[in-house]
């Protein structure tokens, strides 16, 4: 009996050489031969059929990898399965398997707890939308600010002097929660990145990323422990 499984994953990742080896090995218990398409920033795509090759990519900052698409195929070519690392924040992570009954259930099984394995701590931090931390608490502010404000004196028309007072004010904080927004989401996906590819020189951006990222948790949970400490004794 023929079977299919796909499975579409959105959670963030970090696959090192360890976790490719691992990937590349299962998939060679699938099918007589396995091959990898490599996309890259620099718009080329390349493919490889060695694992070697695979992991001897630079991943330079420069030709950073994109995506990975590792395709194990059989000699029965009614058989196909595939496994596709991408850093779209839509679809990191999908499976497909086509064949066998007994080998897509297989694939299926093993599959699920190998990326469970490659999910980070920060997976929900990396898509969260820094959208609701910037724009949603100032118009919280407001509206507060506007409850808060009593008059009881009729609404007196503004002079042309205050209005373009006003509009100038309101564009400048409209600039400013722009350029935060834009500056917060950019920190966020380098601190907190959805794909994480972990070979040739992206093993040093992760380490120093991780660095960052214990300095960054490590100053918040004290920020937050030393205003919960003021809170109380103050």
């Amino acid at each position: 009996m023929q079977s299919t499984y796909r499975d579409k994953i959105d959670h963030a990742f970090v696959l090192n050489e360890s976790d490719l080896r691992n990937a590349w090995r299962k998939l060679e218990t699938y099918g007589r031969s396995v091959t990898a398409i490599v996309q890259f920033s620099d718009k080329v795509e390349r493919e490889v059929e060695t694992i070697e090759d695979l992991i001897g990519f630079e991943n330079s900052k420069k030709r950073s990898i994109l995506s990975i698409e590792l395709k194990s195929r059989p000699d029965d070519r009614n058989s196909i399965t595939s496994i596709e690392f991408d850093s779209s924040k839509y679809r990191t992570i999908t499976v497909n398997a086509t064949g066998d009954d007994e080998l897509v259930t297989r694939i299926s099984g093993e599959f699920s707890e190998f990326i469970c394995g490659l999910k980070p701590w920060y997976s929900s931090i990396s898509r969260l939308d820094v959208f609701w931390l910037v724009y949603v608490p100032v118009a919280l502010a407001l509206m507060i600010t506007d409850m808060m404000h009593a008059s009881n004196s009729e609404g007196v028309a503004l002079t042309f002097k205050q209005s373009a007072t006003a509009i100038a004010i309101l564009a400048l904080i409209g600039t400013a929660l722009y350029f935060s927004h834009k500056l917060l989401n950019k920190w966020k996906n380098y601190l907190f990145p959805i794909a994480s590819f972990a070979i040739g020189q992206g093993v040093k951006r992760y380490e120093t990323q991780d660095k960052f990222r214990f300095t960054v948790v490590i100053g918040f949970i004290v920020s937050i422990a030393a205003s919960i400490f003021l809170g109380l004794f103050s």
